[in-house]
Formats: C-alpha cells, sequence, structure tokens
C-alpha cells in the first residue's frame, strides 16, 4: 500500500541505540521526556553552524543530564576557553526554564561527517537555499559519500522544483541499499530548504554495511 517505516525507528534496539539514555518512574516520565524534545528542537537550530551529526541525552538517577553533542566542529562548539559551551549550557537551561537544572554538554568529534546523513541531508539543502540546481546538489553528497566509503545512498527531494507550480519528487541512488535487512546499518534523516518557491523536503538514506553479531550498535 505504499506505507513506509522510518529506517532509524526500525532499527532501534537491534542494530542502533537510542538516542536518549536514561530510566524514570512513572511520576517523572512524561516531564522528563518533553524536556527531552526540548533539548533535541533547541539543538537543531545550531546543526547547521556547528555541524551537529547527533545528539544523545543521558540522565543519571540524581536527575543530573549529560548531553552528548556529536559536531564535525569541535572546536567551534567549545569555543575560545570553552567560553562558547558555557554560553550554550545558559541558553539551554534558558530554553528548559529551568535554571537548577544540572545539565553538563559533551563535545565528541564525528570520525566522518561525510557519512553522517543529517549533515548531508543539511548539505543539500543548503545548496538548493543558494539557488544551486536540485541534481547537482544531490550528486555531490552521493560523491561525497560513496568517496568515504558509503556502500550505498539515496537521495530524494521534493517540492516545487526549480520554482515549476506543480511540486513533484525527484531522487537518486547509488551502491546498495537494502531498508528490509535489520543488521544493514542504515542511516536516516531529513531536511527542509527554505527557498523562494517555498519548502523543499530532503531526504537521505546512507548505507554503512552489516552489522554482523558481536559488533557495536
Amino acid at each position: 500500500m505504499g506505507q513506509k517505516v522510518n529506517p532509524n525507528g526500525f532499527r532501534y534496539g537491534i542494530t542502533k541505540a537510542h538516542n536518549s539514555t536514561w530510566y524514570a518512574d512513572k511520576a517523572n516520565f512524561g516531564t522528563q521526556l518533553v524536556e527531552d524534545a526540548k533539548i533535541y528542537k533547541f539543538f537543531d537550530k545550531y546543526v547547521r553552524e556547528y555541524q551537529l551529526g547527533k545528539v544523545n541525552v543521558q540522565r543519571n538517577q540524581k536527575n543530573k543530564v549529560n548531553v552528548v553533542l556529536h559536531t564535525a566542529k569541535p572546536a567551534v562548539v567549545l569555543g575560545s576557553e570553552g567560553k562558547n559551551i558555557q554560553e550554550l549550557t545558559l541558553k539551554l537551561k534558558k530554553a528548559l526554564k529551568n535554571k537548577n537544572l544540572d545539565v553538563n554538554l559533551q563535545v565528541l568529534e564525528l570520525k566522518n561527517p561525510d557519512l553522517n546523513a543529517r549533515l548531508l541531508a543539511e548539505m543539500i539543502a543548503q545548496k538548493l537555499e543558494n539557488r544551486e540546481r536540485f541534481r547537482t546538489a544531490q550528486k555531490i553528497a552521493i560523491r561525497s559519500a560513496m568517496r568515504n566509503g558509503a556502500k550505498g545512498i539515496k537521495t530524494a527531494v521534493s517540492g516545487r522544483l526549480n520554482g515549476v507550480d506543480m511540486a513533484r519528487t525527484e531522487g537518486y541512488s547509488e551502491g546498495e541499499m537494502k531498508l528490509h535487512t535489520l543488521r544493514q546499518n542504515v542511516d536516516y534523516a531529513t531536511a527542509t530548504a527554505r527557498t523562494t518557491y517555498g519548502a523543499i523536503g530532503v531526504k537521505v538514506w546512507v548505507s554503512l554495511g552489516e552489522i554482523l553479531e558481536g559488533e557495536n550498535k
């Protein structure tokens, strides 16, 4: 019937680890879940500026929150003498409306940003906003991923492409992309390009090969 499951959600707990790692009782679960959603939404604004490929939220039993930022630009996120990370922490507390929250921001460098679906999707979206042709933008992302060791990649853009009156979807793929194989390590992300003709949706799937039994998620 054409229904498609999210490749990330399909693999959580099997070949992918969850982005949030914590346990809460019934009384606090809802509050912490909403707080997590606000944290993810806060860092969505900084994806392009800091090249954030992934954000993880960890909590311990003392309710200390550890936010792990996986970035291609760790020096930019930290800032001179760690000033920028301190400012980010204060802004996050303000966004959560909880100045007493015990939160710590941890910065980790992305080993290969060219294989990160989120950064590739944002790169395509940024090129579309800069009036680059949608075919060229997708092919640049595909070449970049395949050159850096991806087993396969698939991209799709949808909207008023080139400003035409009728919206449509166009995409490209290269290499293998086994979306129904759970042991296949597939990274999936979406982005939105805000153009003068309206919003254009971007989707990127990156296949990193199969995860064999005993390997880390």
